[in-house]
């Protein structure tokens, strides 16, 4: 019996083992440049039998159990996850992997809109404290208005109220006369007598002065100054309280008077009833140890 030996390659039979013999056939591949070529076209079956194992589905698929030789459309994706696992990858991979790490554009700065938006906000704010002037202005204005009427008002007031104690007492009251003045309120702060030149400011426009001392030195005090101090109430006028009348202090108190009716002085006090810094209103009766300081 002649034995005819046939050269190739050999295998026991049920002892195939495709992983092995991919790894053989990549061993045995002489030329770098040619060895994925000639691995995928030597072994394209063994290549998807290795991807894809057998399965129901794809015995279904192929019921003549025959595996193509070679790939039919090019290299086919299962044959480049199968190479992968064996540690071959290819170029297109690699052109992937380049492309997602390249360098992002840098912004470059543009000088002359960054120039154009300063002046722009520049301009805005320019404006804006223009607007506020304005306004303050007008409320300035306001208020200037609003002190004239206050003052037409008490002028009014107080010549009514003249004619009312001339036919109830038969005695006029005195004229005013014009005293010294101050550039600012000179008393202490929050107290009544600081309350007292606020509320002379805001009707006559400035701050009576050349005196100084506690609230029951002020009627002297005023009338060394220039100004006519009478025991006759009028508005427009500060009203001087010696200690304890009216419940005054140890040191006296004094209030600008807002309405004259007989012998009914209505008042508004600072430091009083509702404590520094803050004003009050009360109606009083005239009587001893009360002064009045006149406004001209």
């Amino acid at each position: 019996m002649n034995n005819e030996i046939i050269r190739g390659r050999h295998r026991a039979p049920g002892r195939h083992n495709p992983l092995n013999e991919l790894k053989l056939l990549a061993r045995e591949t002489a030329q770098p440049a040619m060895k994925g070529a000639a691995f995928v076209a030597a072994t394209g079956g063994l290549v998807a039998t290795f991807a894809n194992p057998a399965s129901a589905d794809t015995l279904s698929a192929n019921p003549a159990g025959a595996a193509a030789v070679g790939p039919t459309n090019g290299v086919a994706p299962a044959a480049s996850t199968a190479l992968a696992k064996i540690g071959y990858a290819p170029a297109a991979q690699k052109a992937v992997t380049q492309r997602a790490t390249a360098p992002k554009p840098r912004v470059i700065e543009d000088i002359t809109v960054k120039t154009e938006r300063a002046a722009k906000a520049a301009a805005d704010a320019a404006a804006e404290r223009k607007a506020a002037a304005a306004a303050a202005e007008r409320k300035a204005a306001t208020q200037r208005a609003s002190r004239d009427l206050t003052r037409r008002t008490l002028t009014s007031t107080t010549s009514t109220t003249k004619s009312t104690a001339t036919s109830a007492t038969n005695s006029a009251v005195p004229s005013a006369s014009s005293g010294m003045r101050s550039a600012y309120n000179w008393a202490t702060e929050g107290q009544c007598t600081w309350g007292a030149l606020a509320k002379w400011h805001a009707s006559e426009g400035y701050y009576p002065g050349g005196w100084t001392g506690n609230a029951m030195e002020w009627a002297s005090g005023a009338a060394n100054a220039g100004y006519t101090v009478t025991g006759t109430p009028r508005t427009r006028s500060i009203l001087v309280m010696q200690p304890g009348v009216h419940g005054s202090s140890g040191v006296g108190h004094v209030a600008w008077v807002t309405g004259v009716n007989g012998n009914e002085v209505t008042i508004i006090e600072m430091n009083a009833l509702a404590g520094a810094y803050n004003y009050n209103t009360r109606t009083l009766t005239d009587g001893p140890g009360m002064k009045y300081i006149y406004a001209p």
